[in-house]
């Protein structure tokens, strides 16, 4: 087992990612993206929350969330056809978040929304619509890190013959003997 997934590392994998897929896009940010000066067209991303899930308990100690997440696409009003546009760029943002793990030790992604969004009222000039999906990962770092031993072989022994005295019994996994 592995460390948990570090926030930082998941926010820049997602950025990444819709950056390459999206190069005709002038901005893909996330919570310091200016707003009045925003190079548009545009890809917001935003962790809203977690939700624990103690359901995905992955037995290493961490705490298994659900992240639930929001690409906001922003075009401008005056793009022609951005009623269509603004649709066609949120579908193909959708097929990219779809069962996506950003090549992270996260869970698949799962589209909840791809639709209108209110974004900020005073921001009057685009058209927005949102992406929105929930994506497992485990916080913190495991208890399987970093210490104990790595075991090189594994043995096989079936009652009544195991334990001590009885090694000799054994086969060895994968082995020959």
């Amino acid at each position: 087992m592995a460390d948990g997934i570090d926030l930082d590392n998941l926010h820049e994998a997602i950025k990444a990612k819709i950056s390459a897929e999206f190069p005709a896009v002038g901005t893909v940010e996330d919570y310091g993206a200016p707003r009045k000066d925003l190079a548009l067209p545009a890809i917001l991303v935003e962790l809203v929350d977690m939700e624990a899930d103690p359901d995905s308990d992955p037995g290493t100690e961490q705490l298994p969330v659900i992240s639930k997440w929001a690409a906001r696409v922003v075009l401008s009003f005056r793009d022609d056809n951005v009623k269509r546009e603004i649709r066609k760029l949120a579908g193909a943002l959708g097929v990219l978040v779809h069962q996506n793990r950003w090549a992270l030790k996260a869970g698949p992604a799962q589209v909840t929304y791809i639709g209108p969004d209110a974004f900020d009222p005073d921001f009057d000039n685009v058209e927005v619509w949102a992406v929105e999906w929930d994506q497992q990962i485990d916080l913190g770092q495991s208890v399987w890190t970093g210490e104990g031993v790595t075991p090189d072989r594994v043995m096989i022994g079936y009652a009544p013959k195991i334990g001590p005295g009885q090694e000799g019994d054994y086969s060895e996994l994968g082995g020959n003997s």
